[in-house]
């Protein structure tokens, strides 16, 4: 009996461990035929684009093994970044299983038209609310701009620009990236120089001073710039660039502020060296909805290069943005940005705070100077019209006969500090906490346009409807 009942545990456990041998056999088939090769990449409709800058973009390359329920966001995930290069209308793609467990992907992508010489017939005002409510028809720039995306085929730029007008501006940059075996490196180089005969001299009552002297021009700026870019994989950037600024005004300019380039000078000049680390993994740089951002910047203004420079001063910058989809159709944003200044005494060319290429929504008219600021923004935002596209009759050739658009309701409030040890005593909005709240609507459309129309209404209970034409945050 004590035999038997030995022979039966016996049994037991060598069924038991037959049955567990049997699971894991099976587990490990599951998971092998879970696991996809990827056989052949091929890319069609790229006429114009190398097809080494669209593998760049790819997660994934040949030869790579993937699992199954990790493909899709895979594949997801490189249509965006292709789609970030604003290379492209439209970016598809397809799966084929050639044998086994190994596939090909087949991209197909709708080229955008990369050569634009444009006629400039813009607003010069800080931003077109402010243009709209000053209806000053003076500050209107008229010239030319060539903009050759994509040259050569390598996701190159040159862009040319002859503005005249208000602001008379003659400009030329290049910028290369995807150098190297491994693409990893990028250059850019350029120089700007702008005429303008009327200049915000000051700020009194929280609003720009205007000066038009009669020893025109009131300001002539050079800039000259080089930039190294080195990005590793695909959200990562790291960049140096090297500038220098030469500023120049009238002597009536440095008469009326003598804090205009400081010390009651006509001439400021110096060099700047700056890092700048970027982590971006927004499923798009024009109107991302879901993704995260960071960037900081840590930019030295004065080198000792120029002994006469009198304003050296450290600034570091940084810039977090955070996209989540709550629910279907509903999104919510944070965007916020810092400034920090060793240098709390700055030159008044210098010393810009919000108002200029960051400002709260309802404060479009005011300026607040300063040396430190921050700035938050909270957006809550419902998708009225999903991404759609349509095409154009009449119209045949691909780059332009096929337009996507969306609208989206959104409502929100902004807040925002600027701090200045020495403020005019008329502009109360320095040193304090300035806030806003409203609701508008954004139409995204062709060719990363983005239109904005904004109620809102700030602390002081100033309200109305104010009007954005740009890309979001493309200034910050």
């Amino acid at each position: 009996m004590m035999h038997m009942a030995k022979a039966l545990k016996v049994m037991m456990v060598c069924f038991l461990l037959g049955h567990v041998s049997d699971i894991l056999a099976q587990e490990t088939l599951v998971i092998t035929d879970d696991k996809l090769v990827i056989n052949d990449i091929q890319v069609q409709g790229n006429d114009v684009t190398r097809k080494h800058v669209i593998l760049r973009e790819l997660v994934f390359s040949v030869g790579d093994t993937v699992l199954k329920m990790e493909l899709l966001p895979s594949i997801q995930r490189s249509k965006d970044n292709l789609l970030n290069l604003a290379l492209f209308n439209f970016v598809h793609f397809a799966i084929t299983h050639s044998e086994e467990n190994r596939i090909d992907v087949n991209i197909t992508v709708t080229e955008r038209w990369y050569i634009w010489p444009v006629p400039i017939l813009e607003y010069a005002d800080r931003n077109f609310s402010t243009f709209i409510e000053n209806k000053d028809w003076d500050k209107i720039n008229y010239g030319a701009w060539l903009k050759w995306s994509n040259f050569r085929g390598r996701n190159e730029q040159l862009i040319a620009k002859i503005r005249l007008g208000y602001i008379k501006e003659y400009s030329l940059a290049y910028s290369v990236p995807n150098l190297g075996k491994n693409q990893r490196h990028g250059a850019s180089t350029g120089f700007n120089i702008t005429h303008q005969n009327e200049a915000y001299i000051a700020t009194r009552h929280n609003m720009p001073v205007e000066y038009r002297p009669q020893d025109t021009p009131a300001q002539i700026r050079f800039n000259t710039f080089a930039k190294y870019i080195y990005r590793r994989k695909h959200y990562t950037t790291h960049s140096m660039e090297f500038q220098y600024f030469d500023y120049q005004v009238s002597d009536s300019v440095a008469i009326v502020n003598s804090n205009y380039l400081g010390g009651g000078d006509t001439r400021m000049n110096f060099f700047s060296l700056a890092y700048k680390f970027i982590y971006d993994i927004r499923d798009s740089k024009i109107y991302p909805l879901e993704g995260f951002f960071v960037k900081i910047k840590a930019e030295q203004l004065g080198l000792g290069l120029i002994p006469d420079y009198a304003f050296p001063a450290f600034w570091m910058t940084g810039v977090m943005m955070y996209h989540q989809k709550l629910a279907n159709r509903l999104y919510f944003y944070n965007a916020s940005k810092f400034r920090y200044s060793s240098e709390k005494y700055m030159p008044h060319i210098l010393n810009q705070g919000l108002g200029y290429h960051e400002f709260l929504s309802g404060y479009e008219p005011y300026v607040i100077d300063g040396s430190d600021y921050v700035i938050s923004k909270y957006n809550l935002k419902i998708q009225v019209i999903k991404p759609s596209t349509y095409t154009l009759p009449l119209i045949g050739m691909k780059q332009f006969n096929k337009i996507h658009y969306a609208l989206y309701f959104n409502v929100f409030a902004d807040a925002g500090y600027v701090n200045y040890d020495f403020p005019d005593p008329t502009n109360t909005m320095v040193n304090n906490w300035q806030f806003s709240a409203g609701a508008g609507i954004d139409l995204v459309t062709y060719y990363d346009q983005v239109f904005r129309i904004d109620y809102a209404i700030n602390r002081y209970g100033e309200h109305g409807f104010f009007f954005h034409v740009e890309t979001p945050f493309s200034r910050w």
